[in-house]
């Protein structure tokens, strides 16, 4: 049995996606360490001159994903609520693409309600897209598991725990992973090979990785036929 953990990032890419497919169980690692720096809290849009990041404001305390509060009392410097900015640069983007308006209602709705925490409004936009993409695999939440190790040790309870003898793991892994934790376990760990499929965007030229609404509103639910 495959297993595959990912903290819930902010409309993840299409990676994401991917790797949750090639698991037959998809943990949402939403007690893991909360990092700025990363896509928790923010994505890439295209836009006509490249990109664009969509940042969700919040506290950024040394906490767990799943306990950071979002600053909804946060405006744009032209006085927008910073969710109706967001809503509008994709609605602004996307609007003349072929598929936005199959979608637009949905994730219309997710952005006009309140989430007072992070990882609330992540899985909105999480589930929205596993519907959209048409994705069957079960979910489950670390912090339901109930455990307090750290690191690679974590990692290993939870497939173990699980039943899993194949831990899937991003490319990044290899930096970090102690791979003998998993080998004491009998887990064998394999690393995702995902290979980003081109599209056709709105704007000229391809740029790969943006927030995978974007594969979504250009080309459907099945990006390069790889779902």
């Amino acid at each position: 049995m495959i297993i595959a953990i990912h903290q819930p990032n902010y409309l993840p890419y299409l990676g994401f996606f991917d790797k949750m497919t090639k698991s037959d169980i998809f943990v949402i690692y939403d007690n893991a360490q909360f990092e700025k720096g990363d896509f928790q809290h923010r994505n890439r849009i295209r836009i006509y001159h490249g990109w664009k990041w969509l940042t969700v404001p919040v506290d950024k305390k040394t906490k767990p994903i799943n306990e950071i509060k979002i600053k909804n009392e946060v405006a744009t410097w032209k006085g927008v609520k910073w969710v109706d900015a967001h809503f509008k640069d994709i609605k602004d983007n996307y609007k003349d693409v072929p598929y936005y308006s199959v979608y637009e209602e949905g994730i219309r709705r997710i952005y006009e309600r309140r989430y007072d925490k992070l990882a609330d409004l992540n899985m909105e936009l999480i589930n929205f897209l596993i519907k959209a993409f048409d994705i069957n695999v079960e979910i489950l939440f670390s912090s339901e598991l109930g455990f307090t190790s750290k690191s690679t040790e974590r990692l290993v309870e939870i497939v173990e725990t699980l039943g899993g003898d194949v831990y899937l793991s991003g490319p990044k892994g290899r930096d970090y992973l102690d791979g003998s934790l998993f080998e004491k376990k009998g887990i064998n760990v394999e690393f995702q090979d995902f290979k980003h499929p081109f599209y056709r965007q709105r704007y000229k030229g391809f740029i790969p990785n943006m927030a995978a609404i974007d594969a979504l509103f250009n080309v459907g639910k099945m990006p390069g036929g790889e779902w």
